[in-house]
């Protein structure tokens, strides 16, 4: 249970620094003396080092355990979050952005791997969603620091303090990650294979459909939280409009990633992918659709709620579809590909919606989603044997699960009746003596 309690606290302190680099950014740079457009030379650093260290964790898995490599990369994250705090000049930011994008791609394969080795897809969907309460923590913190005088600096060295609590909880329960992999004989079987190289697990059939999938699902996700606003105001609505839907896209998220762990109780992990792309699909047709102004807002709030289930159950079924031996560098190639994709895509969007209108956001979002569909489906019929094998294990576990709870029912049943009887036989010996 303490096990349960890091690993949930460990994905909302990864969403704590996401969230402050924007929120923070006006006054940083006014502080800092540099140009608008350095936020996204920041930006790029902190996701090209997660792409190089989300390629290179499974090897370091391999070596340390998930346990150490998480404290390590928690570590990493407190001490940029901290320099970023106290860096007086932009240069100085730049250089620990690089141990901040490390530590979190680390972070995110690494957490990943375990949730859907080890854990339910109940909680792989809360852990993600727990992700999205630090998200939204981190411009809380900002808000608290400037409301008391302390500015961005006081943000992000708070950030640093309850990355360093998280990182002493991880130190406390490396025994209990080191009991709970060593205690799995699945993996102990797989630990003694050799580590596949990336060109090798490229070739893996299944392996490039898997990363176009994260690519285009994170396109379409970092699309409508960045341009969704923008589109708004482009149709007519007032700008505090705008950004109140870019809250309740993403709000629409963690609420759909809460319902869709319940859900994930009595459906596969394909049947929510599949669900969560069908209400995608119809936010984007009804957007295109000339209905009363009200509507275009509450369809982002769709977009968000059909994105919830797609991303944790994607990551949860990959054990199934590669074996858990191919899973840690399954991950890794899946993040690559949604760094990459939420790096490359909305850029390119707003080079289009520079030369056209962003009123085409619609076109491209069912670019997107036609995308990911075609991906999901092709990933589904490729990897389709190991598919079905896992979920008929899955299935027949979950029958002998529910066997041995009805069975421990009827044994509770038959000791409450015994009780009764023998409650009853008292009072009746009671009531004979009183005679």
């Amino acid at each position: 249970m303490f096990l349960l309690i890091v690993i949930y606290v460990a994905f909302i302190g990864l969403g704590l620094p996401d969230t402050v680099l924007g929120a923070a950014w006006p006054l940083m740079q006014r502080d800092l003396h540099a140009p608008l457009s350095a936020a996204g030379l920041l930006s790029i650093i902190v996701s090209a080092g997660t792409i190089v260290s989300s390629l290179l964790t499974p090897k370091l898995l391999r070596q340390f355990g998930t346990g150490k490599l998480v404290f390590v990369s928690i570590a990493l994250t407190a001490v940029a979050s901290a320099g970023y705090g106290f860096s007086p000049a932009f240069w100085m930011m730049c250089l620990f952005a690089i141990p901040m994008g490390i530590g979190a791609g680390a972070i995110d394969v690494a957490m990943n791997n375990f949730a859907a080795i080890h854990l339910e897809s109940k909680h792989t969907n809360w852990l993600h969603a727990s992700w999205g309460i630090g998200a939204c923590l981190g411009p809380a913190l900002l808000a608290g620091s400037a409301f008391f005088g302390f500015g961005w600096r006081g943000a992000y060295e708070l950030v640093a303090l309850l990355l360093g609590v998280i990182a002493v909880m991880m130190l406390v329960s490396l025994p209990l990650w080191k009991r709970r992999e060593r205690g799995d004989s699945r993996l102990q079987q797989t630990s003694s294979i050799p580590d596949i190289s990336l060109r090798a697990a490229l070739r893996v059939p299944g392996m490039k459909l898997s990363f176009l999938t994260f690519f285009f699902y994170s396109s379409l996700e970092i699309s409508t939280s960045l341009w969704c606003g923008t589109y708004l105001v482009a149709r007519g609505f007032e700008p505090e409009v705008g950004a109140l839907a870019v809250s309740l896209m993403f709000a629409s998220v963690m609420v759909g990633r809460i319902l869709s762990g319940i859900f994930a109780i009595r459906f596969t992990d394909m049947r929510l992918v599949h669900a969560g792309i069908a209400i995608v699909v119809v936010g984007c047709l009804v957007l295109v659709f000339p209905l009363p102004p009200w509507v275009t807002p509450v369809c982002i709030c769709l977009l968000g709620f059909g994105c919830a289930p797609v991303y944790p159950s994607l990551i949860h079924a990959t054990p199934a579809r590669f074996g858990e031996e191919l899973s840690g560098r399954a991950i890794s190639i899946q993040m690559a590909g949604s760094y990459l994709g939420s790096i490359m895509m909305p850029p390119a969007f707003g080079f289009v919606a520079s030369h056209f209108s962003v009123i085409v956001w619609p076109v491209a979002l069912a670019f997107f989603v036609g995308s990911l569909l075609l991906c999901v489906c092709l990933l589904d019929y490729v990897t389709r044997k190991r598919l079905n094998k896992a979920f008929a294990v899955e299935r027949f576990m979950d029958v002998l699960q529910q066997v041995k709870l009805m069975d421990e029912r009827r044994r509770s049943a038959r000791r409450e009746r015994r009780r009764l009887r023998r409650k009853q036989k008292r009072a009746k010996l009671a009531k004979a003596r009183m005679r």
